[in-house]
């Protein structure tokens, strides 16, 4: 079991970072020779459990798909959630669904969603994400590949309340820093484990960005507060820090000083952005924090078991034999691949 924990994490926060396939063998076969040398075992006997067309070894990219530990399959809402390995895909697939539907319950936007292999894996890794102490995400894939809707789940799963600023015709720099004073205000103040939904679409003035640069690197955003603000947020955690004994002498520095530490053990930053174009690029380069100071997810094409479970969705409801059904499904499937 340790080797097995040792090498999803060593696949999530190294491997998430590779962006093609050729770099992830090399990373499955760099976890295979350390598994050999350094911890004397044999990968494919330690990994059997993974090994899809039992020849005895596990060998391609998909076989190390099935390599998933989290904390999804405690019901939401109980204190301990044990992070354990899934091995029963079943499982997972139906304490997911049960979490939707409770959702969709508590809603007033309930979501549609298709909890097909693909996207019980990356609700998994934001679920991993999200569990951490100031555990950001950064999701890069298209529009519609479920990045806002999978955190959702994964935020609601976790107990994390939802965040996201409302961008309208007039909003601009001041909207924005208010926005960002709201949300500091229910981590730092309320103390409220909170996601913050942000997407490249909503970056109306490149100055956002700086400022979710700040927040990632530092835990703030200088000079955000006037002195007056300042002195209402000092009085807001003065009860918490009291009880948690924080700040003996209560002074205004102490005070603020453990403002901030709450956010940013309470605050949980996932960036949804797309990869195309020449604006990603540009981003991650003039902010390094957007990188550096997030784990990575990459919302790859999706395969063709994603695409097969989606047809199938939306085909259900129409009147056809069932032989014509599982042909039209192989059908969008192959005008799906086929316009890609």
């Amino acid at each position: 079991m340790g080797v097995r924990i040792w090498a999803h994490e060593v696949l999530r926060v190294l491997g998430d970072r590779l962006i093609n396939n050729d770099d992830r063998m090399w990373m499955l076969n760099a976890l295979k020779d350390t598994v050999r040398g350094s911890f004397g075992g044999n990968f494919d006997t330690i990994f059997s459990h993974l090994d899809i067309d039992k020849n005895g070894k596990v060998e391609t990219l998909d076989e190390l798909r099935g390599l998933i530990f989290g904390d999804v399959l405690t019901p939401f809402g109980m204190a301990e959630r044990p992070y354990e390995e899934i091995i029963d895909r079943d499982k997972l697939q139906s304490c997911c669904e049960e979490a939707l539907n409770t959702y969709n319950m508590m809603t007033e936007k309930p979501m549609d969603l298709v909890l097909f292999s693909f996207a019980l894996e990356h609700l998994v890794r934001i679920s991993r994400i999200l569990k951490q102490p100031s555990g950001h995400a950064m999701l890069v894939g298209v529009g519609g590949s479920g990045r806002q809707s999978l955190t959702r789940l994964a935020s609601k799963m976790g107990d994390n309340e939802v965040y996201q600023v409302e961008i309208k015709k007039n909003y601009r720099m001041q909207e924005w820093r208010d926005d960002m004073k709201n949300l500091f205000k229910l981590c730092g103040g309320k103390g409220t484990t909170t996601s913050f939904i942000f997407t490249d679409t909503q970056i109306k003035e490149e100055g956002f960005l700086e400022d979710v640069n700040n927040i990632l690197n530092t835990g703030e955003i200088p000079n955000l507060y006037p002195p007056d603000e300042k002195a209402d947020i000092c009085e807001l955690v003065r009860p918490a820090a009291k009880a948690e004994n924080r700040c003996p002498e209560g002074t205004p520095a102490q005070l603020f000083s453990f403002f901030v530490e709450r956010c940013k053990k309470k605050l949980h930053i996932v960036l949804c952005f797309s990869p195309i174009g020449e604006s990603f690029r540009g981003r991650v380069r003039n902010f390094p924090s957007l990188v550096n100071c997030t784990t990575i997810d990459w919302f790859s094409e999706w395969p063709n078991d994603a695409l097969e479970s989606v047809a199938k969705r939306f085909l259900g409801d129409v009147e056809m034999d069932a032989a014509v059904r599982n042909s039209c499904v192989k059908l969008v499937q192959m005008f799906h691949e086929s316009t890609a």
